[in-house]
């Protein structure tokens, strides 16, 4: 991921998240298809008070001119639309809020099958397809 920069943000992420958090790092963490043994993988939240480095409604104003920096760049080609860390998930979110998830009829038929088996009425949501 992104050469040297991209290794240097994986080994402090590994640092923070796997060393500093007592869990495994590095070779340690096995991956989500190892299921012979424990991930061992760590976890770490970092929160930040914007206040206590700049004005909130400029820490808001500095970041609409970064995102927009970001969207400005030349798209490659066959490609509509840039979109920032999270943007695509922010916009899913927003339309599940307005429209509710939409499951397919296959997963919706599943969940019935479960539903009758553990003797649960179905839901009564609008079905898709």
């Amino acid at each position: 991921m992104a050469g040297h920069k991209g290794y240097a943000i994986a080994a402090m992420m590994d640092m923070l998240s796997g060393v500093l958090t007592g869990s495994a790092f590095g070779t340690g963490v096995a991956g989500p298809y190892q299921t012979e043994r424990k991930s061992g993988a760590g976890q770490m939240m970092i929160v930040l008070d914007i206040a206590a480095f700049q004005p909130l409604t400029e820490f808001e104003m500095r970041m609409e001119r970064m995102i927009a920096e970001l969207k400005a760049v030349p798209l490659a080609v066959g490609h509509q639309e840039i979109f920032y860390p999270g943007e695509i998930e922010a916009r899913n979110e927003a339309r599940h809020r307005r429209e509710g998830l939409v499951l397919p009829p296959d997963t919706i038929r599943d969940l019935e099958k479960v539903a009758a088996a553990c003797g649960v009425p179905p839901p009564t949501a609008a079905r898709s397809g």
